[in-house]
């Protein structure tokens, strides 16, 4: 029987069992029966197949669209998920061999790790600011010496010892495999020095008494050490403070007589086909964690042949999977250089600014912007980071053009520290000029305020006409990003119909 004859049959069924069903019935109870037999009448000439659309496929050049595509789709999320961790491990290999070429060439502007620059979980900090000739490409701040850990837990914990610091401000914060934010070291206390035990996920030790265990969600990780300085003047007292910090493992700390391993960084392996991938899959297998916490994100990426507890075969996808696969990555390269312009919240003087800090959660987009142009990101509480590349009309900022930055007396930074503007090019690098100005703030020497307690700041490429004291030179002719940092900031920063206040537009 065709479909249009099995309509017709099935309606005049429906008919005559509404005929007999009302038949004897009062004329309320009638009406109820006929309206719910009208509904199944309706239904019985409906077709409820799924979307044609959706229907399996005939087709194979639709076939091998299809497998394009989803490779293309979910290959965009797992790329996107994984930079973070892969821009971790080009960090720590980058920094092991600018610390061996410092150490060599330049031994006064870092401390002393050897021959062999950095290892895993070794202590190792810079002696100077950064200056425009140490490309890190991590929009250092210019108003702490950094000072740091890249650990490795999956052995044993790592013992460190604190010193105490009571002339300025300092914080010591832990980050995970992917640069998220796994909490803080309160080194606050009493203590002199302060012991702390950083211990891996799945660690099961006894704690020895006079330590703090500080767990970690990841075997690997940094551990950044910040301690404020007012200028080169203080470069003796901070180092002098750096020096006192110490790691090793709690084996070493427990018996000295076992000697300590130093495990070099890999240089990392961008060989062969999909190699992105296949390292996004080897840091999840080095962080077992990693699976916990993002097993929502791994149960999408297996339909791409990616799994946090298994190598990574490329030869077992099929191959127009892997052309997706590949599309994939210019376009998380395009997502994010975007992306980077326009985080978080946006003021109405064109400034960004992420009010949520840097613990993540299962926000990639989000980590992966932060990450790429600032490696850790504060809890909002600790700093809260404003940046901007366009001025009050929305124009690129320019090297070409002369830009006013203008605080009334009630619009300075309301902060419980310290606030400061430093100034990147279009690499996240800080940029040379002739006075050796990277950041002005607050603890700026010499900075004039006017009559009226407001505050004038110059941003252009030749010197002010009203002179050096509050002048933050540009890049003459290009491109360039501006971070307001503001530490410990007041609780007017964390709400925007507050905060709006404070952001005067870039002129």
């Amino acid at each position: 029987m065709s479909d249009k004859y099995r309509r017709r049959f099935t309606g005049f069924i429906a008919f005559v069992l509404m005929v007999l069903l009302l038949a004897g019935c009062d004329k309320p109870l009638q009406k109820a029966k006929y309206k719910a037999i009208k509904t199944v009448v309706g239904l019985a000439g409906a077709d409820l197949s799924p979307n044609p659309a959706l229907l399996a496929s005939f087709d194979p050049e639709r076939d091998e669209k299809a497998k394009e595509e989803l490779g293309y789709t979910i290959g965009t999320q797992a790329y996107l998920y994984g930079v973070a961790g892969l821009r971790l491990e080009n960090f720590r290999y980058g920094m092991s061999r600018l610390f061996k070429l410092a150490g060599t060439i330049n031994p006064d502007r870092v401390s002393d790790v050897g021959e062999d620059g950095m290892t895993y979980n070794e202590y190792a900090y810079l002696k100077k600011l950064p200056n425009a000739n140490m490309r890190f490409g991590a929009s250092p701040n210019h108003d702490t010496l950094y000072g740091g850990i890249f650990f490795k837990l999956d052995k044993e914990p790592l013992v460190i010892t604190v010193p105490e610091i009571k002339d300025r401000y300092s914080n010591l914060q832990i980050t995970n495999a992917f640069f998220s934010n796994d909490g803080y070291i309160n080194a606050k206390g009493t203590c002199s020095p302060c012991l702390y035990l950083l211990a891996g996920p799945d660690w099961k030790g006894s704690v020895p008494d006079a330590m703090t265990v500080v767990r970690t969600n990841t075997n690997e990780g940094y551990l950044a050490i910040r301690i404020l300085i007012d200028g080169p003047e203080e470069y003796a007292r901070v180092n002098e403070i750096q020096s006192r910090f110490d790691a090793r493992p709690l084996a070493n700390y427990l018996n000295p007589e076992n000697k300590i391993s130093l495990e070099p960084f890999l240089e990392p392996d961008d060989s062969g086909d999909l190699s992105v991938y296949r390292r996004i899959v080897e840091i999840a297998l080095r962080n077992p964690t990693l699976k916990e916490m993002d097993n929502a994100a791994w149960s999408s990426f297996q339909y791409i042949g990616m799994f946090p507890d298994r190598p990574f075969d490329p030869e077992q996808i099929d191959p127009a999977i892997k052309r997706g696969m590949k599309r994939a990555i210019d376009t998380v390269h395009d997502i994010v250089a975007w992306k980077v312009k326009s985080r978080g919240y946006k003021s109405k003087t064109n400034w960004r600014v992420d009010l949520l800090g840097g613990d993540y959660g299962q926000n990639y987009l989000r980590r992966t912007e932060s990450v790429v142009q600032g490696l850790f990101l504060h809890d909002p509480k600790e700093a809260l980071y404003f940046l901007s590349y366009h001025d009050e009309k929305g124009e690129l900022l320019t090297g070409e053009n002369k830009y006013r930055l203008h605080f009334n007396a009630d619009q300075l930074p309301p902060v419980h520290e310290f606030w400061s503007i430093t100034l990147y090019d279009k690499s996240y690098n800080i940029v040379e000029n002739p006075i050796q100005r990277f950041a002005i703030g607050d603890r700026t020497k010499g900075l004039h305020y006017n009559e009226d307690g407001s505050l004038t700041i110059y941003l252009q490429s030749d010197k002010a006409d009203a002179g050096a004291s509050n002048w933050l030179p540009t890049p003459a002719g290009d491109n360039f990003r501006l971070t307001f940092r503001m530490y410990k900031p007041k609780d007017v920063m964390f709400d925007p119909k507050t905060l709006e206040h404070y952001l005067p537009p870039i002129t």
